[in-house]
C-alpha cells in the first residue's frame, strides 16, 4: 500500500509523513469541504477573472447531530449555526517569506483545518502546486483568503490524496 506525503497539520506546520489512505479517509471522509480563497473579479472588476482557493476542514463531530438528515438538509440545518455564521466570517492570513498560513484561532479553538489542496477555479478546479498557488497570490498582492464558499458530494478524499500522493503539494 503507497503512503502519501501526508497532511497539511498547522500544529506542526509540516505533513504528517506516515498517513495511509485508510487513515486518511477515516478522519476526513466527510461529504463537505468549504473554501477559503480569493477572486479578482470580485475585488477589482478585472477582464481576466479567476479564483483560487484552498480547502478547509470542519471535523465530523460537528455534522453528528445531522446524521439521519440527507446532504441538502444538513447543510441547511448547518447553515443556520453560529459555527457557520462564525466561519464564514473568518480570515486566514499568508505569511509569504514562509510559504505558510496563519490559522485564526477560531480554527484553533474548533479543531478546524487547512487542507492544502491548491486550486484555481470553483466549478472546474485546476490543481496547483504550493509554489504556484503562492506566486498567484503574491502576484495578484493578496494578504488573506476569505470564505468563498462550501461544497458537498464531491470525491474529497480520492482528489486529496491522489493530490498528496502525488506530490502536487510541494
Amino acid at each position: 500500500m503507497k503512503e502519501i506525503k501526508g497532511y497539511f497539520s498547522m500544529k506542526n506546520k509540516d505533513f504528517e509523513k506516515n498517513t495511509t489512505k485508510e487513515e486518511y479517509y477515516k478522519k476526513y471522509g466527510t461529504k463537505v469541504r468549504f473554501l477559503f480563497g480569493y477572486i479578482n473579479h470580485l475585488i477589482c472588476n478585472e477582464v481576466d477573472e479567476f479564483e483560487i482557493s484552498l480547502r478547509v476542514f470542519v471535523p465530523k463531530k460537528y455534522f453528528e447531530k445531522y446524521k439521519n438528515n440527507d446532504i441538502f438538509t444538513t447543510m441547511d440545518l448547518f447553515k443556520k449555526t453560529s459555527l457557520f455564521e462564525e466561519l464564514t466570517m473568518q480570515t486566514i492570513k499568508i505569511d509569504f517569506e514562509k510559504k505558510d498560513f496563519i490559522k485564526p484561532d477560531f480554527f484553533i479553538k474548533n479543531n478546524i483545518e487547512i487542507i492544502p489542496y491548491f486550486s484555481k477555479g470553483i466549478e472546474k478546479q485546476k490543481c496547483l502546486s504550493k509554489n504556484q498557488f503562492f506566486e498567484l497570490l503574491k502576484q495578484n498582492e493578496v494578504k488573506e483568503l476569505n470564505y468563498l464558499c462550501f461544497l458537498f458530494l464531491g470525491l474529497f478524499c480520492e482528489e486529496e490524496y491522489e493530490y498528496f500522493e502525488r506530490g502536487k503539494y510541494e
